[in-house]
């Protein structure tokens, strides 16, 4: 399996594909999402650190970085108003939101010029939500005044989504987070989409679904990392249709996970749940936000590397064509946290299957609408291929009805998940 290739420049801004279920991009190609958080990007990351940490994600294949503008330590940790950036530049003069500080945004500048060579997309929050619901720095007409100021200052910038909210549910502060959203779109004219970013096992779409500014749904599960693959169904199934994100799940290496450790394991199936859920993912590493002493050593860690591969098998076949589709197992889906999960495409010429532990599964091959289907195993560590079989589906044999065909697979040995691949043949 060919590692992700790295990323070309962004030519223009994302948009919503027509069927409301993914992105594409400035040519109408598909989009694929594959994000990372760095809440404190642009607040306490140096020049040299950011570049070489977006240097790092862009080789490996990420697409999106998720960042704030406005970060005051992150949540537990937050001060009264948000810290400087490496060169001393508060975002704010006076603490006012409505009095955005030039000199601070003109590093975040940079950084957007510096990760869109690199073809990264910033999904940039114009403040942590503890300035909105905690300390009430916003109010109604701050908000929308600097979200016009930030959409005029970037609306000719490509690379970039809004992502409001900010680690907070938006209740009792409805209007403050419209008014943000309305200030963006008046100073941007549209020119990028946002989306809302929830706290603690919740979803923009409980609150924001059917505003027309919320182009599309991200979800945070932080540890009920178990709930990802229905958290991402539900959503996908609302109407009007609008793409689905998990924006934030539990990080590698988080100490604070009451369902942890949260190894590379609990890491690829939080992806692959996502993405066979008919959504995208977006990873996390502790250290990108804690920022320990030696937090630049974990740029590297085992993680992050496996999303090279998961965005590699992923996008191995036409993924915008996917289909969730749990019928296609006959026995062995399980539930929780090791749930298997299977998408097909629209025509049911493919599949591919998740299964998130050494396990047995029986599959209805008759789902694949070929006569025969070629099976192959890949491993979501290092993407070493193995041959499956070739095996009769029981469709196209000239009978008014198809024979129904099911095969048992199992887990190559020592593999601790795997991904079978169904490719539908003459």
């Amino acid at each position: 399996m060919p590692q992700a290739n790295r990323n070309p420049s962004v030519a223009g801004s994302i948009r919503v594909s027509q069927d409301g279920r993914y992105f594409v991009d400035a040519q109408g190609q598909p989009f694929f999402w594959l994000g990372d958080t760095a809440w404190p990007l642009f607040a306490q990351y140096s020049r040299e650190d950011a570049e070489a940490y977006l240097e790092n994600r862009a080789r490996k294949g990420f697409t999106v970085i998720q960042g704030v503008l406005a970060w005051g330590g992150g949540t537990g940790f937050e001060t009264t108003a948000p810290g400087p950036n490496y060169a001393g530049h508060v975002p704010w003069l006076d603490g006012r939101p409505d009095r955005p500080n030039a000199a601070y945004f003109q590093h975040v500048d940079y950084l957007l010029r510096f990760a869109g060579e690199r073809g990264l997309i910033l999904g940039m929050l114009p403040t942590w939500g503890y300035y909105v619901n905690d300390v009430k720095t916003f109010d109604v007409g701050n908000a929308r005044a600097y979200g016009r100021w930030l959409g005029a200052r970037y609306k000719d910038q490509p690379n970039l989504v809004w992502i409001n909210g900010g680690d907070r549910i938006p209740t009792g502060c409805e209007p403050v987070y419209r008014a943000l959203a309305q200030g963006l779109r008046e100073g941007d004219n549209g020119a990028h989409l946002i989306t809302y970013h929830p706290c603690g096992w919740r979803s923009s779409a409980q609150f924001f679904h059917c505003e027309d500014w919320l182009d599309f749904n991200m979800i945070e599960t932080w540890t009920e990392w178990a709930k990802v693959y229905p958290a991402i169904l539900s959503d996908s199934l609302l109407l009007p249709t609008k793409p689905v994100v998990l924006g934030e799940g539990a990080y590698e290496n988080g100490p604070e996970y009451p369902l942890g450790p949260i190894t590379p394991l609990v890491v690829r199936r939080q992806a692959w749940w996502a993405f066979m859920a008919g959504g995208f993912f977006t990873y996390g590493q502790d250290q990108m936000w804690r920022m320990e002493p030696g937090w630049t050593s974990t740029f590297d860690t085992p993680g992050a590397g496996h999303m090279s591969q998961f965005r590699a098998i992923a996008t191995s076949r036409p993924w915008w064509k996917r289909v969730p589709d749990q019928g296609l197992f006959a026995s062995g889906v399980s539930s929780e946290r090791t749930l298997n999960a299977a998408v097909r495409s629209v025509d049911s010429d493919w599949a591919m299957v998740y299964l998130s532990s050494q396990c047995h599964v029986l599959l209805h091959l008759d789902k694949i609408l070929t006569r025969q289907v070629k099976a192959t195993w890949v491993n979501p560590q290092n993407g070493e291929e193995r041959d499956a079989g070739t095996y009769a589906t029981g469709n196209l044999l000239g009978r008014t009805f198809p024979e129904g065909r099911t095969q048992w697979f199992s887990v190559p040995g020592h593999w601790e998940d795997a991904l079978l691949l169904l490719d539908g043949m003459p």
